[in-house]
This record gives C-alpha cells, structure tokens and sequence, in this order.
C-alpha cells in the first residue's frame, strides 16, 4: 500500500512538472524571438546613412522602373546632416549628368525627414526595407515615390 502511495505521487508530481516545463520552454522560446528581432543599436538614422542608387518612379499610375542612365542617379546623406543628389538624363540621347544638388537634411522621425535644397524645402517620408529605400514625397503637385537601393 505505501509503495502504490508512493508511486501515486510520483505519478502526479511528474505529471504536474511536464506542464510546468513545457511552460518554460515556451517562455523561454518567445523571449530569444523577440531579442532576435531587434539587432542591437541598430536605428533608423544610422541605416539611413550613406550612398543610394535610384531604382523606381512610382505614383497613382504605377511604377516604372529607371532606365540604364537613371541607375547612375545617386542619393547620399550624410552624417553631418547634408546630402547630395545626383540626376542623370538621357533624353537628349546621350547620357549625362544633367543636376548635381546639395543640401540638409534632418532627421524627424523614424519615418520622416526634412529636406532643404535652399531654395525649396519639404518633408519626406520614407521607409527603409532590406537594402532598399522608398522616399514618399509631396511637392505641392501630388505625392510620388522614389525608390532607391543601397551601395
């Protein structure tokens, strides 16, 4: 009789530790997950940094992929909160560089920026997905976007 006591609660101890367990293992599992999502002192600001090739034009009428001379364009921001933008052109048949502009930019968001070429200045929003870069902007005549990928 002691010993059917015994393994009785043995039985029920084990049987009460396999939910508690399994619980753990559970918990655990969420926790790496989302320390995993997040890659450490990675921001937005950061990864906006640097030299980006323009890829795509896309509007309400969908989007048109740059020609071989509009892959030369290049957006680069740079740390000190200027950047520059290069466009390239070849309407006239050959291609060329027909505007090489500067100016500031400031980060306002993990979604928006301020661009200052001087004369004209607007916000832009933009995201960031992999190694691509897609501007949202809105210069008074209808909002567009650009779509550039990293170098």
């Amino acid at each position: 009789m002691v010993v059917l006591e015994h393994l009785n609660t043995t039985i029920m101890f084990k049987r009460l530790l396999l939910p508690i367990f399994a619980l753990s293992l559970f918990l655990v599992a969420c926790e790496a997950e989302e320390t995993e999502a997040t890659p450490e002192g990675e921001n937005t600001e950061v990864t906006l940094l640097g030299v980006w090739n323009y890829r795509a034009y896309i509007d309400n009428d969908g989007e048109e992929l740059a020609t071989d001379c509009e892959r030369n364009q290049i957006l680069e921001f740079l740390q000190d909160g200027t950047f520059r933008f290069t466009y390239y052109d070849d309407t006239s048949g050959a291609c060329q560089m027909d505007q090489d502009a500067t100016g500031n930019w400031e980060y306002v968001s993990d979604t928006s920026i301020e661009l200052d070429y001087g004369v004209d200045s607007y916000t832009a929003s933009f995201s960031i997905n992999g190694d691509l870069l897609t501007l949202t902007i809105d210069e008074g005549e209808g909002e567009y976007q650009e779509r550039y990928q990293k170098l």
